[in-house]
């Protein structure tokens, strides 16, 4: 008979694949086999976090805390969860716990500052027990990083470039700290810093996907897009499917005026509307929309917006199918009716977007975003996904007929370039109605002002058969 051991690496393994119910079933009779042992129920805990069952996630977590374990890991595993399901004060009593046993844990640093940061939109706040942590050990380089990042995300990119300069300087110059002192350096105007440390880190790390991708942006940012081309494009042959290298591929050809640029970012043909489809339970599409609104607005709690998201002044609900709720669980069947006919549509073809068309999808992930006024999101892309959308649901009423606030535009890029390139597209907001485009377009919004907060869902789509 295996031991526990050999059964836990089994369900680890599992884990890792992806395989998500065979794991749980693992873990959970490995609890059966040693019911009183808090480890195994940290594993079984932490499956089900992994899983996005986030209600056993925090039983078993909380079993396990109550049976003895001690680990850090144990509360980050139940802060999570507890995020997830929106008890955001329980969450960040249980992110203090885990920084207490573990103050260099610099993942639930971040988890916790970000946390701080959208319930109060203080960055002082959000960098208290970050700051108290740097102080009793200033020489470690994750926690100098999570610093740097917390004030780029909560809009101070001066300080999170003069930050990441320490980060370097502590980690004697590796590749990966370079790499993000370089973003860091663009996102401040320093562009020919950031190039110089972007060469630099590629130096170092000269096979590393990542790395290159940098310096695609600080070649951009500076005038050269001939070389950043010749870069992206190796890029592009090793990783296809890669929606991000796509969309500095098309950059870099729109400054040089390569006729491929029009092809990929063809507006008229790639970019449409479609009215939301009614699920089952609801009298009509517009019926569900304005209980969508209803629900929306209840489960927004937080001030401000997440890390590393394209939001600004404005939150975001991730996971909309994952929350207890029947009307947020019928959004991926709202829409179902516009991503189809957005592939009926579409055809099949050569390029990046078409050549994957098979006739079918499936939903790789749908979130809500309510922005305030002054809100917009930058302009970004989805690496991940194929197909993007955006469903509008409330928005400002233009003022005039030349007034486009909170409008969807597409083409400006997510990064300075030189020579600056402007919007080319722009989609009018309509309630119950989903923009569908490819992910590789980079897109974002105009900013708003006025009472009415704008309140959208967003969902990523891959073809159902990945090629």
């Amino acid at each position: 008979m295996a031991s526990l051991n050999e059964l836990n690496n089994q369900a680890n393994a599992l884990k890792l694949a992806g395989r998500f119910d065979e794991a749980i079933a693992a873990f959970r009779a490995i609890v059966d086999m040693a019911p009183g042992n808090p480890v195994v129920m940290h594993n079984l805990a932490g499956a089900l976090g992994d899983a996005g069952r986030n209600k056993e996630a925090i039983d078993w977590a909380t079993r396990a805390i109550n049976a003895g374990i001690r680990a850090a890991e144990t509360r980050l595993v139940l802060a999570r969860a507890l995020v997830s399901e929106e008890r955001v004060e329980e969450a960040k009593k249980a992110f203090l716990a885990t920084i207490e046993l573990q103050p260099l844990n610099f993942e639930a640093q971040k988890e916790y500052a970000q946390l701080i940061w959208m319930t109060t939109g203080d960055l002082s706040a959000a960098l208290q027990f970050l700051d108290r942590a740097i102080a009793a050990n200033p020489q470690s380089v994750e926690l100098h990083m999570v610093r740097a990042q917390t004030r780029g995300y909560c809009g101070d990119a001066r300080g999170e470039y003069e930050e990441m300069l320490e980060a370097l300087r502590l980690s004697g110059g590796h590749p990966q700290v370079e790499m993000s002192t370089a973003n860091a350096a663009i996102a401040c105007g320093e562009f020919v810093a950031g190039l110089r440390h972007a060469r630099s880190a590629v130096e170092k790390l000269p096979s590393d996907a990542n790395v290159r991708r940098v310096l695609v942006r600080a070649l951009l940012t500076v005038g050269e897009p001939l070389e950043a081309l010749r870069v992206v494009s190796r890029l592009r042959a090793e990783f296809p499917l890669d929606q991000g290298y796509i969309a500095l591929q098309a950059t870099a050809w729109r400054l040089l005026g390569d006729e491929r640029y029009f092809q990929t970012y063809d507006y008229d043909r790639f970019v449409a509307g479609f009215p939301l489809a009614c699920p089952k339970g609801w009298k009509s599409a517009e019926a569900y929309v304005d209980d969508l609104i209803e629900a929306l607005d209840r489960h927004h709690q937080y001030k401000t917006h997440p890390f590393g998201q394209s939001v600004r002044h404005g939150s975001q609900l991730p996971s909309l199918t994952a929350i207890d709720d029947p009307i947020l669980k019928a959004a991926g069947e709202a829409v179902r009716g516009p991503v189809m006919s957005y592939i009926e549509r579409l055809g099949t073809g050569a390029d990046p977007l078409r050549i994957r068309n098979r006739g079918g999808y499936r939903l790789f992930s749908i979130w809500s975003i309510r922005l305030r006024s002054s809100g917009y999101h930058v302009n970004h892309v989805h690496p991940q996904g194929w197909l993007s959308s955006a469903s509008h649901l409330r928005f400002p009423e233009p003022k005039d007929a030349e007034d486009r606030s909170g409008w969807l535009t597409f083409g400006e890029p997510g990064l300075p370039t030189a020579p600056t390139l402007a919007p080319e597209h722009f989609v009018r907001p309509q309630k119950g109605v989903m923009a569908v485009f490819p992910s590789y377009m980079w897109h974002g919004t105009v900013p708003f002002s006025g009472d009415t907060t704008r309140l959208t869902i967003a969902a990523d789509s891959v073809p159902a058969a990945a090629i």
